[in-house]
């Protein structure tokens, strides 16, 4: 029998005793290790256990191609020179295609390294005499490979369906030529979820309830197997249709009532704060699980490339005028439907949605005359100027979209921001829509609105750079687990009472998630003399702002009118929350819209009034809204649910109320799944492993 060379060389680092505030991943060490002998003793597990960990700060495990890459009804993939950066994107993809075979290695490149650190655990743990420090630490070590190797099989699962199991580390061809999945796909699919589940039964009963950045717990792990009973009850009530789930959204309950009672967990006071580096760490802890990152990282890992894509506004006279990056969205765009959950469905929804969905540049109006927008250094210095309006541009019609220009005139003739173009057109065929909300001012382009969710640094800082990000990414938030139970629990028939043993009904539980979401920073000293953002070139103030009248009529330029100061106070709490977003001051004062008056509609709560289906339509939206661009969980809704085809082709085919627009007539419409087939709900297995070993079973329709 032929065997594996067993010397290998590793990218590893070693590991000591660290606070949750340290780095545990830090310069790395290359170093060849013999895998016979080497992993003897809990230091060596431990090191092996770090390459489990660097190998899923891999793009392909759970970073931006998930984004990048899957199309949902809310999102759209980059336009090209096919109409579409990858074949998943257009969902026609092939088991010869790379885009599959990446995502397929990368999580078998995980499990492969878990199952080496397990293989040593046990030997560890076998040991005669062994102190209880190291019984302790191995099985602490063991535990944390065993979640590792769940989360792994559960991509694979969601994904492929048909997966082989592994679950020793191979030291032989041998070995990898027996490995086999299924011959029935579904028949397969279960047993990977049943290994899942015992997977993290095991990492539950050894892993300890400590926190410590990075890295896996007790609680991490009842969160994911929270998650994997609430897939397989969606996929038995909703995508095949077997029964009504109740055992698995029950034991979904189970677990996820274990985080939220442990006392240990709750949602940051700010939305932004789970993506400001600084901040991650400091207030509420509301991370289950986190790949870790520093800012060594950038050169070396590309999980999220350069998604940070937001208006550059440090003050250097080169950048200052950059706006957002043509790849700084990671391959796609939200589509109408996208931020109409936002706008439409969740009014008020600011934080969230601006957070996580902009595109926006600081231009000049009418600096040399020509009634146009002008975007250089030179035709406005310092925003100064008599002939200067400084504005955020924007390219979308809804109020709340609209920063710096918030008065919206329902006319084709509006000015909004090009004098020589009408806001508002009317097409051949009678309908109205909005010519300057995409790229280029055509109504048929692709939206340009990016995800910069992961910013690099806030804009306000002299270090702000379009370089990778560079904080840590979470994978799973306490927010998500909130979500999960009030999805469970409303499936459970508990939309508005308790769960047995549970904290919350589903609607109470929906609630905090959107309750956070009203707040916002607040400052208490706007005015008419202030100028729009700080530490920046541009000196112009909310007066001068708002000194423009809105007015029908695409030229002469709108007029000076006084009305200013009674605009900021109509908009004060908006005009605030935006400029919290771009300034993030290091000492926020955070409010809630809801304390407030003209605010207090925003965001509204779910009532007591709900039925069941119509909260399950909300939780949907719901989970888009407070999860878009983390590991596109849209995708795997709509998949779980049995809609991803048909969600994709209504969006498509329908007009939408935000926009008014017929999304057949863009790139979307016209280059994305346009021949729905259910064999696209679900990948190939890749065709190379295929040829190498034939004991492998290709999926239906492959």
């Amino acid at each position: 029998m032929k065997k594996i060379k067993h010397i290998l060389t590793l990218v590893l680092v070693v590991l000591t005793t660290f606070s949750c505030n340290e780095d545990f991943l830090n310069p790395e060490i290359k170093t060849d290790i013999d895998l016979e002998t080497f992993g003897a003793t809990p230091q060596e597990g431990q090191f092996l256990l770090t390459q489990v960990y660097i190998n899923m700060r891999n793009d392909n495990f759970v970073g931006s191609v998930y984004w990048a890459w899957f199309p949902t009804d809310y999102s759209v993939p980059n336009p090209g020179t096919t109409g579409a950066r990858s074949f998943i994107a257009r969902m026609s993809q092939e088991a010869t295609d790379s885009e599959a075979f990446v995502i397929w290695t990368a999580q078998y490149r995980v499990i492969a390294s878990a199952n080496l650190v397990l293989e040593k655990a046990e030997a560890g743990l076998a040991q005669q005499d062994i102190s209880a420090a190291d019984r302790a630490e191995w099985n602490r070590i063991a535990g944390e490979a065993l979640f590792a190797r769940a989360l792994s099989y559960f991509n694979l699962v969601r994904l492929y369906r048909n997966v082989p199991i592994i679950e020793k580390f191979f030291k032989s061809f041998a070995d990898i030529d027996a490995v086999s999945n299924g011959t029935q796909m579904k028949e397969q699919e279960i047993k990977v979820y049943d290994f899942i589940a015992a997977d993290l039964g095991k990492a539950i009963d050894v892993l300890p309830v400590n926190v410590n950045r990075g890295r896996s717990n007790k609680y991490s792990a009842h969160a994911l197997l929270g998650k994997v009973y609430l897939q397989m009850a969606s996929i038995e009530k909703f995508r095949d249709q077997t029964g009504d789930g109740s055992s698995h959204y029950t034991k979904a309950i189970e677990n996820l009532n274990v985080v939220i009672n442990s006392g240990i967990y709750d949602l940051k006071t700010y939305f932004p704060d789970n993506f400001i580096r600084a901040r991650q760490y400091t207030g509420a802890n509301e991370f289950l699980f986190t790949l870790e990152f520093n800012e060594t990282d950038k050169g070396n890992f590309n999980i999220l490339g350069n998604n940070s894509g937001f208006v550059n506004n440090s003050g250097a006279s080169s950048t200052v005028f950059l706006g957002t990056l043509n790849s700084a969205n990671g391959g796609s765009f939200p589509t109408d439907h996208g931020w109409s959950a936002f706008d439409l469905n969740s009014p008020g929804d600011i934080v969230r949605r601006f957070w996580t969905f902009e595109d926006g540049e600081f231009r000049t109006f009418d600096a040399n005359g020509d009634k146009r927008l002008a975007n250089s250094l030179s035709d406005c210095p310092n925003g100064q100027g008599p002939n200067c309006e400084i504005f955020l541009k924007t390219q979308e019609p809804y109020q709340f979209t609209r920063p710096y220009w918030f008065e919206t005139i329902a006319d084709v003739n509006a000015f909004r921001n090009n004098p020589s173009t009408a806001d508002v057109v009317t097409q051949p065929n009678g309908q109205t829509t909005f010519s300057l909300i995409w790229g280029g001012g055509t109504p048929g382009a692709t939206p340009n609105i990016k995800l910069v969710k992961f910013r690099r640094n806030p804009v306000s800082q002299a270090t702000y750079t379009d370089a990778t990000y560079d904080a840590d990414y979470p994978v799973m938030r306490y927010a998500e687990v909130l979500l999960m139970y009030a999805e469970a629990a409303n499936e459970l028939g508990n939309t508005t009472t308790k769960p047995v043993d549970g904290k919350y009904s589903a609607i109470e539980a929906a609630n905090l998630v959107r309750d956070r979401a009203r707040n916002f920073v607040y400052y208490s000293d706007l005015s008419v003399n202030k100028t729009i953002i700080d530490n920046s070139p541009f000196k112009v103030t909310y007066g001068d702002v708002y000194s423009r009248q809105a007015k029908v009529g695409n030229r002469p330029g709108p007029a000076l009118t006084a009305n200013a100061a009674d605009t900021l106070t109509k908009y004060y709490n908006q005009i605030s929350a935006f400029r919290g977003l771009r300034e993030v001051p290091a000492a926020p004062v955070i409010r809630n819209f809801k304390e407030f008056p003209a605010t207090s509609g925003f965001v509204p709560d779910y009532p007591n009034t709900f039925s069941q289906t119509e909260l399950r339509e909300e939780l949907l939206d719901e989970r888009w809204r407070e999860l878009a661009g983390e590991a596109n969980a849209r995708y795997f809704d709509l998949a779980r649910y049995g809609r991803l085809i048909s969600a994709v082709q209504s969006a498509i085919n329908s007009v939408n109320p935000l926009t008014n627009r017929d999304l057949t007539a863009t790139p979307f419409g016209q280059n994305t799944l346009r021949v729905p087939d259910e064999k696209y709900t679900y990948f190939p297995i890749p065709k190379s492993e295929i040829d190498r070993n034939p004991n492998l079973n290709q999926n239906p329709g492959y």
